[in-house]
């Protein structure tokens, strides 16, 4: 108050205080014009059920007076745009101007981030470590970035994702014009997951890649994919061509693109030896840049022994930057020299290959259309949470909600009590065991069919109650068909999530299930019925008529729509979906529910 007496104007104010004086200091700061206000302190959210009120105090009083809170606990922000010279970080090493955006929720390892970018020479547009997140999350800065003309690449160190169901579509409409690669968690919080079914890491990787998100596995990789984004163009296709003058070398890059899914293009690798001078491997690397059955290059170089030069001091290096001109990516590992500014250089063929890899696949999801969300009949968001009690739900009137009948079954828990059922559903009736994990085991036993009059039905039952119990499910009978699996998941990154695979229990030991996240489009819906390795068994297998796609596709798309409208949903089953060439039928679900668990982060929100 005293500065703003005095008619000083601020732009940023510092101070040092305690928690529970933090308040204090915003509105002192916001009544002397401050635009921005570092608070350093300690003692948050880490002090226990004080230290969170003082973070949800200070919080408030910083939005009263016009201002958003970065952490606490955080390593701070850094902005090196000329009109900006932001460096309010604790961090001994700040990289270079650049136009890569660094997200890291933890300081301590943003601290590492920021040195090891530095070293690369990868430059930053910005920088910011949230914290605890009381305010800004990442995605708050993904939005921010979205619209910064100074940043053309996202980079996210994430821990835990505050509100998944944003960061999927964030990513999924963010990645369409700037790449997002992400150094992620795959750690549960407590409670996601408990009692239904759950996601292994291969399908997460698969989630992140289908929403355009390029997730990597280490620091190393995370700055070996940033490079590369910042400085070259987006490969058109797969096709690699591998030079270099070391047949060990070309041998192993060629190894490392099949291992990652690439291509090697016809006529390479291609290696000039280890005698061959600057010019010739000059030549060579131009002439397999501008080859058209090439869409992008892996450099390789060796030093080669006293006596095989005839010029020792030639420098090979220099070939790098014309080999661009061609608008193709090029990756390099030189064993000796310095590579040139902008050409991303590894110290393995491997990192190489493997960075070059994870920027194809983003390249090839760019390429794919995006796809729409098509309008539904038959869908009553209302009645649809309705269904959803206090103490479950009630899964045939969730999922009739959403235009998704499911073949009516009656519980019985003596013969008598399954004849009566059968009466009333009609003839014939199929028998199973109440239990939901023996529904579908025909294999077990677990499930009579075709039961036709009141005499099988009793000696069905006489089998079934020593084996699995007095409890069993009644069903009507329907025509036969290939049995599919349809799956919803609340998964900590993406939200909720729709899987789809066949039955049985040789899919289901191999973890055969396709998965894409919520709100699933047409081309989502599609590529679900598409994916499994079984697949084939829908269309057509060894004579079999093909099933009605069409439905499939209509199921999952419901499904869909369910997740999205319906956070309190937490999993849903439907196990078995029998699949014929002339529709579907849905003869089981699950449900699970609980409480809505997501941040109430609708935005955007103004930073």
């Amino acid at each position: 108050p005293s500065a703003a007496d005095a008619g000083i104007d601020i732009d940023v104010a510092v101070v040092a205080v305690a928690p529970e004086a933090a308040m204090d200091v915003v509105v002192d700061a916001a009544e002397a014009g401050a635009h921005g206000l570092v608070v350093i302190s300690a003692g948050f959210a880490e002090s226990g059920p004080a230290g969170a009120a003082a973070q949800r105090v200070l919080v408030r009083a910083a939005h009263l007076a016009g201002m958003r809170v970065v952490g606490p606990n955080c390593l701070g922000v850094a902005n090196t745009d000329e009109r900006v010279r932001l460096n309010a970080t604790l961090a001994p090493v700040l990289p270079a101007a650049g136009r890569v955006g660094v997200f890291s929720q933890s300081g301590a390892f943003g601290v590492a981030l920021l040195a090891e970018a530095s070293r690369r020479g990868l430059g930053l547009s910005s920088f910011v470590s949230a914290g605890n997140r009381a305010d800004v999350s990442g995605n708050d800065l993904l939005q921010y970035w979205q619209d910064d003309p100074g940043t053309d690449v996202i980079t996210l160190y994430l821990e835990t994702f505050g509100n998944p169901r944003k960061f999927a579509r964030l990513a999924r409409r963010i990645g369409r014009s700037k790449p997002i690669v992400a150094l992620a968690s795959l750690a549960r919080p407590p409670g996601v997951g408990d009692g239904g079914p759950t996601l292994d890491a291969a399908a997460v990787n698969a989630l992140f890649a289908q929403s355009g998100v390029i997730r990597v596995d280490t620091v190393s990789e995370l700055l070996d994919v940033g490079v590369l984004l910042a400085h070259q163009p987006l490969p058109a296709g797969r096709r690699v061509a591998v030079v270099g003058n070391s047949s060990a070398l070309t041998g192993l890059a060629a190894t490392a693109c099949a291992a990652q899914g690439l291509t090697v293009a016809d006529g390479y690798p291609h290696d000039v030896g280890p005698r061959a001078g600057a010019a010739e491997y000059a030549a060579a690397l131009a002439g397999s840049a501008a080859d058209e059955r090439v869409d992008a290059v892996v450099a390789v170089f060796a030093p080669p022994l006293p006596g095989q030069l005839t010029d020792p001091e030639a420098d090979f290096t220099a070939a790098l930057p014309d080999a661009r001109t061609t608008g193709k990516p090029v990756v390099a590992t030189f064993l000796a020299g310095r590579v040139p500014a902008g050409v991303p250089a590894y110290p393995s063929v491997e990192e190489a290959v493997r960075a070059l890899a994870r920027v194809t696949t983003y390249a090839d999801w760019l390429r794919r259309p995006a796809g729409v969300l098509p309008e539904l009949d038959r869908v009553d968001r209302l009645a649809g949470h309705a269904a959803l009690r206090a103490d479950g739900a009630d899964p045939a009137a969730l999922l009739g909600a959403y235009g998704i009948e499911v073949v009516e079954s009656t519980p019985a828990s003596s013969a008598e009590e399954a004849v009566a059922a059968a009466e009333r559903l009609g003839w014939p009736v199929a028998l199973k065991a109440a239990a939901p994990g023996l529904r579908h085991r025909l294999d077990l036993g677990a499930v009579r069919l075709d039961l036709a009059d009141p005499a099988a039905l009793r000696r069905a039952y006489a089998e079934m109650v020593p084996v699995f119990g007095a409890d069993v499910l009644v069903q009507p009978m329907v025509a036969p068909g290939v049995a599919c699996v349809v799956e919803l998941v609340e998964d900590p990154a993406f939200g909720p999530v729709v899987g789809f695979g066949l039955g049985g229990v040789a899919t289901e030991l191999l973890g055969d299930r396709a998965w894409r996240a919520v709100p699933l489009t047409d081309r989502d819906a599609a590529e679900l019925v598409d994916e499994p390795r079984a697949a084939p068994l829908l269309h057509g297998h060894r004579g079999a008529a093909p099933v009605d796609r069409a439905a499939l596709v209509d199921l999952l798309l419901r499904v869909g729509r369910l997740a999205d409208e319906q956070p309190r949903v937490r999993s849903l089953t439907l196990n078995p979906v029998l699949a014929r060439p002339d529709g579907i039928s849905v003869l089981h679900a699950t449900v699970r529910t609980g409480a809505e668990a997501f941040r109430p982060d609708t935005g955007p929100r103004r930073l």
